[in-house]
């Protein structure tokens, strides 16, 4: 008997679970008109327009559309891809259909970066200047990136006028593919000019004494080389010794190579 109840236990559990019906239906797709049902890309993977594709799903916003079309523009060109571009099309299926064409173009790496020049600003600050992405664009080995590396080359041409070279200016660079390599040299025409030292030195108002604490406390000479980081270093330390509201005011002397400072004590003779 108790053979025959082994048995049968065993012959039980192995017939098949029964199906068990849940109360609830399963989610209808939703294929409203103002939805984006389907993103699909040709001409390149998906995962190289990531931002496009997490938009299915979403409402359906031109404008927004647009806006990460161009951030995953921006993303393939600091990938190597200078010349990529996305189009985007639209059709109407189980919601609005995007079609997602990407054109990649060729891959390149910067191998010469140079500037043409023969002024004695630092090389290591010129390149510092350009580098972004955590060097990974616009520097030897990273991506060629032309709209970030213009912006970075207007703060280069600041800080080349904040040094001294008061009419420096900096051109556009002149970048020559070579496809077969997959190389981009880049080339940084840079107009110098001289550059200006201090002239003379004066502080108006106040005291004669609060005058000549203000000099001494800009830590400046006549004859130095202009910099305006150490000139604004030095306007601040005399302010705090001083306790007083000091205004600055530089002028390019009349023989054109040097600037004259002068500070003045904007708070009367308190």
């Amino acid at each position: 008997m108790q053979r025959w109840i082994l048995t049968a236990i065993a012959l039980i559990g192995c017939q098949p679970a029964p199906q068990v019906a849940y109360p609830y239906p399963s989610v209808a797709q939703d294929c409203s008109p103002e939805r984006i049902g389907r993103v699909s890309v040709h001409g390149a993977a998906i995962s190289d327009v990531a931002p496009l594709a997490v938009l299915e799903g979403t409402f359906d916003d031109r404008d927004r559309t647009d806006r990460i079309a161009e951030v995953a523009t921006e993303l393939l060109h600091v990938r190597g891809y200078p010349n990529a571009r996305i189009e985007i099309s639209r059709a109407q299926g189980c919601g609005i259909e995007l079609d997602i064409g990407v054109a990649l173009g060729a891959r390149y790496k910067i191998t010469q970066l140079a500037f043409q020049t023969d002024d004695a600003f630092p090389e290591v600050e010129r390149v510092e200047a350009l580098e972004d992405a955590l060097g990974t664009v616009n520097t030897l080995g990273g991506s060629f990136v032309e709209d970030r590396m213009l912006r970075a080359l207007q703060t280069l041409e600041r800080r080349y006028h904040e040094s001294g070279w008061i009419d420096a200016t900096v051109g556009k660079p002149v970048a020559t593919f070579d496809k077969g390599r997959g190389s981009v040299s880049i080339v940084v025409p840079i107009e110098a000019g001289p550059r200006y030292r201090i002239g003379e030195i004066h502080a108006q108002g106040a005291s004669r004494s609060d005058r000549q604490a203000v000099v001494a406390a800009l830590g400046l000479r006549n004859g130095d080389w202009y910099d305006a980081t150490q000139l604004r270093t030095g306007i601040d330390r005399a302010r705090r010794r001083l306790d007083r509201r000091i205004e600055l005011r530089i002028e390019v002397g009349n023989d054109h190579s040097t600037i004259d400072i002068e500070a003045r004590f904007a708070d009367g003779g308190r």
